[in-house]
């Protein structure tokens, strides 16, 4: 049985609705260890980027082992994102019920468990099997990991620190991903990457249980099944729409009956919230301005750096001609401003306005996006694309930071992973809606072309202006510092 911990001053809880507990099995979790927890986390989020990244590189040795089509090719990708962004809203609700570190481990677990297996899958529907498999266990201990921090690290310096290394740590991993991508998938083959993937996940699993304390919403009145069922098909369809939406047409017959469903089922879930005693989700907590401005600048913003970094990748290759490997050195140095990013945002914060920070970081997603519009066959890398794409980069990631402290700041511990679920189901979905229309517009009806490329990047900048234009609008008065209450 679960019993209580000491409280830590490094882990505020609320009487009466907040339980840390440890396992009688392991003395050490009595007390959590922040420093240990943020390491935990972020090697966890580590090998999730690691994994996401690494596939990209070897997408083309894949299709050519298992026989996938062009079509067919995309969905090694959109399975992983379809049950990804899907059950990003209920890992992280579940933890607030369950036990964050409960939610956590069974995510790694599968992470792990379906990384090993898709390193062994011999056809097409078994690696995509696996794919989505992986992309729950994913999703799972994404939206949890964040909770954990915002429990572990109680609001003020501590947090914003933890963020922005979690931040810097989720860049970082994705150049390094990159890279290991190019490298393994040269050397010996594709199956290695999951193999090791799955590997490193396992151990991390054993790291997890010894070192997150259990903290979970004391004295729940029961689980809202149907809410459940309903927001996590209601979001799975939303996700369908726009994967499919970007390959198929907005205008297909399944693009339009998934748009429609997931219109219908998160009506109904809204509804069913409005009359639940103990809803899945509190609909009141959308009063918090910071919250709602916070995911809805980032709905927006999310698509900036995935539609660079996917044009970016394209031009490199198809333009200039660039090997795999060669495409990841070259975009290693813009991700690498990513982690700058975040501890700048991290110096700034204690200074400036959130909204402050806000407004300049979408500013220079802008500015640099209409940087890079200009590019061509002959422009320099070192004087023209670098620093373009670093300058996005760099906002983006001030930008992200920034929003994620925003969403996670306001609302008590008991709503942590709710918190987290927004924020993180906003990311998701805004990317994969932007990259489906950008990339639309830049194959569809311009081609692969420089002038695709540059029509797209405009549609970027747009995007950026108008993340600016809503901070503006609902960061104001004493919103732009981010104080707020929740109106009940």
């Amino acid at each position: 049985m679960d019993r209580p911990v000491p409280t830590d001053p490094s882990e505020p809880t609320q009487p009466g609705r907040h339980d840390c507990t440890g396992h009688p099995g392991h003395p050490g979790l009595t007390a959590a260890r922040p420093r240990l927890v943020l390491f935990t986390v972020c090697l966890a989020q580590f090998v999730v980027m690691v994994s996401v990244m690494n596939l990209f590189v070897a997408l083309p040795t894949i299709q050519e082992d298992l026989g996938f089509g062009p079509g067919g090719l995309s969905w090694v990708v959109n399975a992983y994102t379809l049950t990804f962004g899907g059950f990003l809203l209920i890992g992280g609700r579940g933890a607030d019920l369950f036990g964050r570190r409960r939610v956590f481990c069974t995510g790694l677990t599968l992470f792990a468990a379906a990384s090993l297996l898709c390193g062994l899958a011999t056809t097409k529907l078994l690696l995509l099997v696996f794919r989505a498999a992986q992309g729950l266990g994913a999703a799972l201990l994404s939206s949890t990991a964040l909770s954990i921090l915002t429990t572990t690290f109680p609001e003020g310096p501590g947090r914003r620190r933890a963020l922005a290394i979690w931040s810097a740590i989720n860049a970082g991993s994705a150049a390094f991903g990159l890279l290991l991508g190019g490298v393994l998938t040269a050397l010996l083959s594709w199956p290695v990457l999951f193999l090791v993937n799955g590997t490193i996940a396992a151990g991390v699993v054993v790291l997890a249980a010894r070192t997150v304390p259990e903290s979970r919403l004391a004295g729940t009145q029961g689980f809202d099944l149907p809410g459940a069922v309903t927001v996590t098909t209601g979001v799975v369809a939303l996700v369908y729409f726009v994967l499919h939406g970007g390959q198929r047409g907005w205008t297909n017959s399944l693009t339009v009956a998934s748009g429609l469903a997931a219109v219908a089922l998160l009506s109904t879930f809204v509804t069913i919230q409005r009359h639940r005693r103990a809803p899945l989700v509190r609909l009141s907590v959308f009063r918090l301005r910071t919250l709602t401005a916070a995911n809805a600048t980032m709905f927006l913003l999310a698509g900036a750096p995935v539609t660079v970094f996917y044009l970016m990748t394209l031009y490199f290759q198809r333009i200039l001609h660039y090997s795999a490997l060669q495409t990841a050195l070259a975009l290693l140095p813009a991700s690498l401003t990513v982690a700058m990013g975040s501890l700048v945002a991290n110096r700034l914060l204690p200074r400036l306005s959130p909204r402050t920070v806000l407004m300049g970081a979408t500013m220079l997603v802008a500015a640099g996006s209409m940087l890079l519009t200009s590019t061509g066959r002959d422009t320099g890398y070192v004087t023209g694309v670098l620093p373009a794409t670093a300058t996005i980069f760099l906002g983006c990631s001030c930008a992200m930071v920034t929003l994620i402290m925003l969403a996670t700041s306001k609302l008590p511990e008991t709503e942590a992973g709710l918190a987290s679920g927004l924020i993180g189901t906003a990311s998701q979905l805004g990317s994969g809606l932007w990259l489906a229309v950008f990339s639309s517009l830049a194959a569809v009806h311009l081609g692969f072309g420089l002038r695709g490329y540059t029509a797209a990047l405009w549609g970027v900048a747009v995007l950026a202006l108008a993340a600016a234009a809503l901070v503006a609008a609902l960061l104001r008065g004493h919103h732009a510092s981010g104080e707020d209450q929740v109106v009940s």
